[in-house]
């Protein structure tokens, strides 16, 4: 009946029936159409390739050649559904091995005879029904072969399933009858909230309804301490107890939206959301708060442009301001495709082998994270106020990850020459990652500059929590302190700077006495912090002696009582010299 079928004597079919019996059967995974149209195409294409297989067609008719075949194809590609009917046609061979040990054998059989372009992908399907693997398993193995076979490939290997499904099974006895009924939406999204609740997930108790903030703005709302707080707590709760995070998260898994992720949890879908769902809310709330002022966001993205041609310093944990934190921005960080970047949250991480961890890469496969050696990575999550999963305040937007020693090239190089504001094509989410992570590394840097160097340019305040209330976040789960930090630049750093500059002359330079003042601008400048190892360092390894990048404040050149300078006007009439020096102009 179908050339891909092997002929089996009766006595053979008692072997292999006879040690089929002795395997411990295995539940049935939910592996189901969710909507409507995507049942209409999977049985559109079981329908045309069971005419094509059913007798007298001649055995070397392929499926494909087949007019309804194509015409049913053409309506899946169409509608990009190639996923769902892949899922579809594994379950049903899944459900008849169940059902009939001789199918399983059947299935074995037919994965040896498979040849050519698509083979080995068939292959593993026919192998993965019989042994009724992992749905994410199978959903992985779908996701790979989608992503590499070419459309003549992809054709011929769905119209090939579908014919052995139909000739193991053509009359249905095994399909999941809940598709049967004409005109019904089927969905598992009950079966998946049991699974949840099952996990642990308890949305009677979350409360936070369908948006964190509790409120249909758009805006960003410049954050406060008690702001603060409350939105940690929320984004807390929801990642802990709410249903509809965890369904979204699902989604953005099975449509790999997420860059890095447990795709390969052997206790499936539902199991990777939550344990990924723990992992950020343990990290948020055992976060130090961090307030920032709009003149410290400002002198961070002005210190990533200046340092945009230019590859990074190697990643220092040691620069962090704490080893776990959330800080909010007064005014976010406008990336080139449109998001605002609202905040950061980071924390220590070691992936574990059994949770099955992969990095999706910028050509969009799938890289298996190994266990780490050299030390823990910084995860990080960059929040955002845009098109987000949930509504207003803000959620997660994309995952980054600093690794000990990790230097990022100059960031012009995935800039587009004509137009500097955009990426180049096929860059650009490689681009927004490495913007992000520049960004909240100046960050870090910034905050803790006073601990490498005597050049200190910030002013801070800390909100303390009374203790009665910070009894009280306790209870929510917060195991934080709670208090928030608010960070600024000092206005008075340049003033302070000058002042701490030698007064004589430094060895080595022009000789000439400046008669005159001006402002030097704002710049970076590197500072060894092992001058007398310097020498020897570097002429064991040149490069090796690793060097601080430190921010010199603006600040005035020159004698005090000398005029300013008439070459340089534009920098007596600029607003932070005119208020102070009015009287030396």
């Amino acid at each position: 009946m179908y050339p891909n079928m092997p002929e089996l004597s009766d006595s053979e079919l008692l072997a292999i029936a006879s040690r089929a019996a002795k395997r411990t059967p295995v539940a049935p995974k939910d592996l189901l159409i969710l909507t409507e149209l995507q049942l209409k195409l999977y049985r559109d294409v079981h329908a045309a390739v069971g005419q094509m297989v059913r007798p007298p067609v001649p055995a070397e008719a392929p499926p494909a050649s087949s007019e309804k075949v194509r015409s049913a194809l053409d309506e899946v590609l169409a509608e990009e559904e190639e996923m769902a009917v892949f899922r579809q046609m594994y379950d049903h061979l899944a459900n008849a091995a169940l059902g009939d040990p001789r199918v399983a054998d059947q299935l074995l059989a037919l994965s040896t005879g498979q040849h050519g372009p698509g083979g080995s992908f068939l292959k593993r399907m026919l192998r993965f029904a019989a042994a009724d693997a992992y749905p994410n398993t199978v959903q992985q193995l779908v996701v790979d072969f989608l992503k590499t076979a070419d459309e003549q490939t992809l054709r011929a290997a769905m119209a090939q399933l579908a014919g052995m499904e139909w000739v193991l099974d053509p009359n249905d006895r095994h399909q999941r009858m809940i598709i049967d009924p004409p005109n019904v939406v089927v969905d598992d999204a009950d079966a998946q909230t049991r699974r949840f609740r099952e996990l642990g997930l308890r949305p009677e108790a979350a409360g936070t309804g369908r948006s964190l903030a509790r409120s249909d703005s758009t805006a960003w709302e410049t954050p406060d301490q008690h702001r603060i707080r409350i939105w940690r707590r929320r984004y807390v709760e929801a990642h802990r107890l709410s249903l509809e995070w965890a369904g979204a998260k699902t989604e953005a898994y099975r449509r790999e939206r997420e860059r890095l992720a447990p795709y390969g949890h052997p206790e499936g879908l539902e199991a990777a959301v939550v344990t990924q769902l723990r992992q950020e809310a343990d990290r948020a709330a055992s976060a130090r708060l961090f307030q920032i002022g709009d003149s410290l966001g400002q002198m961070a993205l002005r210190r990533v442009q200046r340092r945009a041609e230019k590859q990074t310093t190697p990643f220092d944990p040691a620069h962090l301001p704490a080893s776990r934190g959330m800080m909010f921005l007064d005014t976010p960080l406008h990336l080139p495709n449109g998001r605002r970047i609202v905040g950061y949250l980071w924390a220590p991480w070691s992936p574990r082998e059994e949770e099955g961890w992969f990095l999706l890469r910028p050509d969009r496969l799938l890289e298996p994270v190994e266990t780490l050696d050299e030390g823990p990575w910084t995860w990080v999550t960059a929040l955002t106020c845009d098109e987000s999963l949930l509504t207003l305040p803000f959620s997660p937007y994309e995952t980054l990850l600093g690794r000990p020693g990790e230097i990022l090239e100059s960031e012009t190089r995935l800039r587009d020459p004509d137009n500097p504001e955009r990426y180049r094509s096929g860059s650009g989410r490689q681009g927004n990652q490495e913007l992000m992570f520049r960004h909240v590394r100046a960050l870090w840097e910034l905050l803790t500059q006073h601990k490498r160097s005597t050049v200190r340019v910030l002013a801070n305040q800390v909100h303390q929590l009374k203790p009665s209330k910070r009894d009280a976040e306790r209870r929510r789960g917060i195991s934080d302190s709670g208090r928030v930090e608010n960070w600024w630049v000092d206005p008075d750093a340049g003033e302070r700077f000058r002042e701490q500059e030698p007064r004589e002359p430094r060895q080595g330079g022009t000789g000439r006495t400046l008669t005159v003042r001006y402002w030097r601008d704002e710049h970076e400048r590197q500072q060894c912090p092992n001058s007398h190892k310097h020498a020897a360092l570097e002429t064991g390894k040149p490069g090796s002696c690793p060097h601080y990048e430190i921010t010199i404040p603006e600040h005035p050149v020159g004698p005090v009582d000398a005029p300013w300078s008439d070459r340089l006007r534009r920098a007596r009439l600029r607003p932070s010299a005119t208020p102070r020096h009015a009287t030396n102009a």
